[in-house]
């Protein structure tokens, strides 16, 4: 008898433990179906319903507010403002189209297009460095209406109702705030406001094309594209797409402009155009300041844009200004006097593909490069000369991953493919290159790095160019090939969707662990953020920066670092949220601090209890410091499970039925 309550005991023990890793921390059940639900970037849980859009407590799972006039809202209608606390809910179609924007924090509406007396709003821009925006639309007398409205208090500052020629005048740019002013183009004209009255204080003439938002993939059948401009997804882009642009450096008496077309720069103080104007083959991509000139790629054409452009089409995509008879509609590289426009090469650098990533070093610039088709390129330019050092760019297998200058070249590494060249001659010139599938890798420091290929981890030395093998026969349970490498303060943490293991710094096993996959029913069902690093780091990205500003993007490190400096005071410009709401910003602030502890863990498929049953799979939390297993959540009580996973909040969302959604920590 004895023996048999000891057994019963320990069962009930198990039980209570296996639930305690199961069960959600919280539940929370609404009035209505709930019909989405998203994280926004403050952390707060925001859940569109048939009854009410609330925004929910992520710890919690308490309800913080509950707008009941937003009770027909769905996921297209969902407009998140990024790197701030605020949403935006676009409701309508393109002939007629409200604003409601609000505070997630505090469900605080900051500002309703339709109480602001708007008939519709076409435009909506943000100027976090004001903590305002900008609504454009038609009034009700059927104006054009510009109204400029705080985010700290929601008030009106100004609202300018005579500002364009035409009713048929749109706005095409983002505001482009200066020291005494707002900037905006339209498809006619640039215009400078005064912030405090929104009055005109001066107007250049400047023709731009309107800006062209693609058609959801899911839009099929002859009528696709069309039906989908006046959906409410189609709103939502148009309200804050464009075609055109306004930049700074550190001359502020002069400001620099972008359409499809053209690039110039004027004087702030009185609209003088102080360039001769450069007409541009496709549009920008890049801008990067260096002592040589203003460095400017431009796109690759798509087919069908040039087919539209021929055909005296507008749209996104400028019309093809530099063509001529023999000459290739692609990718180019031009360099610029910042104070003149004017060009200091003799001629264009041709690209293949759009410029993916780029390293500098002394006179000769680096640029990766990537075609619509998928194939890539890697080319040499010589700063002085203004040409690329090679008769063409040199082809490589897979996406350009990283570039290093090191003693002997340029050592790259692909998805597929890792060498060096030779920057005289752009020749392949390592012997112990290797092309293969699946390349992973990162580097510890400008000295070295790890790769992994071949079942073997590499080290790579920089300054001596040299690879040499550091871990071999590398073997994953399931017949798992790694697919992710990360250098970490312990050691090198190799990854895959089942499988984790750490080698210390002498190439020894730390730990491994090992996942098995649930059922077939549940494979792939998993929400695309689980991974760990990865999209940890770009949620923290996004939240640092808006990436309006096209010249940051997809830039690695540079070895100059007046070039760094650049990119991150713009960035800092493009993320200036601070000065709307002190308390409202606590959030974003917290999320910021907490990006490293959530790297400390990644997101593994399991069968929760160890059966093969598909309605038993679930998550695993596994730690990547200690390699232990972490909390355990049941999610596959349903054929096809709706979760979503917050690694920045360390937490799981779960719609466990039609009006219920769980919460659970880790």
């Amino acid at each position: 008898m004895r023996k048999m309550a000891l057994l019963a005991t320990a069962l009930l023990l198990a039980i209570f433990s296996f639930a305690q890793k199961t069960d959600a921390d919280w539940t929370k059940k609404f009035p209505g179906n709930v019909k989405w639900y998203k994280i926004s970037d403050a952390g707060v849980l925001v859940v569109g319903t048939g009854d009410a859009l609330y925004g929910i407590q992520p710890e919690s799972g308490a309800e913080i507010w509950k707008l009941e006039n937003l009770d027909d809202v769905n996921e297209s209608n969902y407009d998140p403002i990024e790197g701030s606390p605020y949403i935006a809910i676009v409701k309508g179609g393109l002939s007629k189209r409200h604003h409601t924007v609000l505070d997630v924090t505090t469900g605080k509406i900051i500002a309703n297009s339709k109480e602001l007396g708007m008939y519709t709003v076409t435009k909506r821009l943000e100027m976090p460095g004001l903590a305002s925006m900008l609504l454009y639309g038609i009034n009700k007398t059927g104006k054009p209406s510009l109204t400029m409205v705080s985010y700290t208090d929601g008030t009106v500052k100004w609202e300018q109702s005579k500002l364009f020629e035409k009713n048929s005048e749109q706005i095409v740019s983002q505001a482009g705030v200066v020291s005494d002013g707002i900037l905006i183009a339209t498809n006619r004209n640039i215009y400078k406001l005064n912030p405090a009255s929104g009055e005109i204080l001066w107007t250049v003439d400047m023709k731009s094309d309107l800006p062209v938002v693609a058609p959801p993939k899911k839009a099929k059948g002859p009528f696709g594209g069309f039906k989908a401009a006046f959906s409410a997804e189609g709103a939502t882009e148009q309200a804050t797409a464009t075609s055109a642009d306004f930049f700074q450096k550190e001359n502020k008496s002069i400001v620099y402009f972008w359409n499809q077309d053209v690039l110039t720069a004027f004087n702030v103080a009185d609209g003088k155009e102080v360039w001769k104007r450069v007409e541009l083959s496709s549009p920008i991509t890049q801008i990067l300041f260096d002592t040589k000139g203003m460095l400017i790629t431009t796109a690759e054409k798509r087919e069908e844009d040039i087919a539209k452009a021929n055909k005296g089409g507008g749209g996104l995509i400028g019309k093809l200004k530099r063509s001529s008879a023999g000459k290739k509609n692609r990718a180019e590289l031009l360099c610029l006097d910042p104070a003149t426009g004017n060009e200091i090469w003799s001629d264009e650098v041709d690209l293949q593909g759009d410029v993916v990533a780029y390293k500098k070093t002394g006179d000769k610039l680096i640029l990766a490069t990537a075609r619509d088709q998928g194939t890539n390129f890697i080319s040499i330019v010589d700063l002085n000369a203004g040409k690329s050092i090679t008769k063409k760019a040199l082809k490589i297998n897979g996406e350009a991953q990283d570039l290093q200058i090191v003693p002997q070249g340029l050592y790259y590494r692909t998805t597929d493919e890792i060498n060096i060249l030779d920057l005289e001659s752009g020749d392949k010139t390592w012997k112990k290159g290797f092309k293969v599938k699946n390349c992973a890798g990162e580097n510890a420091n400008a000295k070295e790095g790890y790769v992994f290929a071949n079942d073997k981890i590499y080290k790579v030395d920089f300054e001596k160019g040299d690879l040499t093998d550091w871990v071999t026969d590398i073997k994953f349970d399931g017949g798992e090939d790694p697919t992710s490498l990360q250098v970490r303060e312990n050691g090198i943490l190799l990854s895959s969707s089942q499988n984790i293991r750490l080698y210390s710094y002498d190439g020894k096993q730390i730990w491994h662990n090992y996942q098995k996959a649930p059922g077939r029913t549940m494979a792939g069902k998993i929400f695309s953020g689980l991974g760990g690093a990865a999209s940890a780091a770009m949620g923290a990205a996004n939240m640092a920066a808006s990436a309006q500003l096209s010249y940051s993007k997809g830039y690695y490190g540079s070895t100059d670092p007046r070039v760094d400096a650049d990119i991150k005071n713009y960035n800092a410009m493009a993320g200036a949220w601070s000065n709307a709401s002190v308390a409202s910003f606590k959030s974003i602030s917290k999320r910021f601090k907490a990006t490293k502890e959530a790297n400390n863990f990644m997101s593994m498929m399991v069968s929760v209890g160890g059966s093969n049953n598909a309605r038993d799979a679930g998550l695993i939390i596994v730690d990547k410091v200690s390699g232990k297993d972490g909390r355990q959540m049941l999610l596959g009580d349903k054929k096809d499970p709706d979760y979503q996973l917050d690694e920045i909040g360390k937490l799981v969302f779960y719609k466990s039925d039609n009006n219920e959604i769980k919460g659970f920590k880790y």
